[in-house]
């Protein structure tokens, strides 16, 4: 971390503190189970996180839904969140809000956001991502104010619920938002709808590049960071053997920053969608596939909450999310170098040794298991040779 970078994540950690004592309780939350009958009249989720993180917390903004129907239910996100959201009937109105509220430079926005706050007059606020906005809770004196355990701005809550690791921590965890407030929530997976809008505009980007079937494999061997990526050259012979074989395309999807380390060997292989999907379109790419393959990011928990077949690309080195959901088969990368030279979220090489060793073979012969798996819907007949 270079000198500005280290001072502003210092100020800004000490901005926390300041606002914790100013705008916090004396003691810790009570976590008081609401009485019987509780019905509020409005209800605020703060969902401000990464995609994967915000798929897996859904699940929570639909219990709430369903534990207090007549609620007018209200989401405060970042633009994705908005789209990961839209077409399911969990909420009425978002907000949008793309910046942190400790942001200097944003001062003017945040003000706003706490003018909006004051003037809705939530009975009840739920941070489900986002611990930074509980001290915006306290000051417009939200009654019920719920976010996670042990942050700094936690005497800003009244209620509090435990994710266990930051490392570990899945759906069933975020559930816990709801069950502090005393009620019995089941475990769930979370549920994605498709925008109609969307899916027609992805149908017409697809079309664009040729793709003239209906069946498609979706491929995302990228991550938020490098040591996510399965290799390039591997994913390259990955589509190839799947059109030889199983007479499929590969469609690659991924982000605008992923668009430029693509070299022909790749690109001539696949259609190539990197940088041209709206979160919204991508959702409607990965419902239709027959397959998604992908690295632990956020494509795999948008296929698991769409039901689709997965064959996830893993590190041994991260685990967590490969149980997270029932339609998933995941290959683990191994490499003893890796468990002992590098961190639960820091490579000592890269590319990373573990997700090199995964290999074409493995990932095809998994394939072939998913393509078994629904080979009577499409009529297709798997390969054997693949294994």
């Amino acid at each position: 971390m270079d000198l500005r970078s280290s001072i502003y994540s210092r100020q800004w950690r000490v901005r926390q503190k300041l606002a914790a004592i100013r705008f916090g309780g004396s003691g810790t939350p009570t976590n008081v189970p609401l009485p019987a009958g509780f019905a509020p009249r409005k209800v605020l989720f703060i969902l401000a996180g990464l995609i994967g993180d915000s798929v897996m917390s859904m699940a929570a903004i639909k219990a709430g839904r369903e534990l207090w129907p007549e609620a007018a239910v209200t989401v405060l996100g970042k633009r994705q969140t908005r789209e990961i959201l839209v077409g399911t009937d969990h909420f009425d109105e978002f907000y949008e809000f793309d910046h942190d509220p400790f942001s200097l430079r944003r001062s003017g926005e945040v003000k706003q956001l706490l003018q909006w706050l004051a003037n809705e007059r939530f009975d009840l606020a739920i941070i489900l991502l986002g611990d930074q906005f509980a001290h915006l809770l306290a000051r417009v004196e939200v009654p019920i104010r719920v976010g996670t355990a042990g942050t700094p701005l936690e005497k800003c809550l009244t209620h509090t619920y435990e994710i266990g690791s930051p490392r570990t921590w899945g759906t069933n965890e975020r559930l816990n938002a709801i069950r502090c407030l005393g009620y019995t929530v089941d475990r769930a997976v979370p549920g994605l709808a498709v925008d109609p809008n969307a899916a027609a505009t992805a149908r017409d980007k697809l079309r664009n590049l040729g793709l003239d079937e209906e069946d498609y494999i979706v491929l995302h061997p990228f991550g938020s960071t490098r040591r996510q990526w399965w290799n390039l050259g591997a994913s390259a012979k990955f589509a190839e053997a799947v059109r030889e074989r199983h007479d499929l395309e590969t469609v690659l999807v991924g982000g605008p920053e992923a668009a430029g380390s693509i070299g022909s060997e790749l690109r001539d292989r696949v259609l190539d969608s990197t940088g041209l999907l709206s979160l919204g379109e991508l959702i409607a790419v990965i419902a239709d596939a027959k397959v998604v393959v992908t690295t632990d990011s956020g494509p795999y928990h948008i296929a698991g909450a769409l039901g689709r077949p997965i064959v996830g690309l893993f590190r041994a080195r991260r685990p967590e999310h490969a149980g997270a959901y029932p339609t998933a088969t995941v290959l683990f990368g191994k490499s003893d170098e890796c468990m002992a030279d590098c961190g639960w979220d820091q490579c000592a090489t890269e590319p990373c040794r573990q997700m090199s060793d995964i290999s074409v073979a493995h990932v095809l012969k998994s394939i072939w298991v998913a393509i078994g798996q629904i080979r009577n819907e499409t009529g297709i007949e798997p390969d054997k040779s693949s294994c």
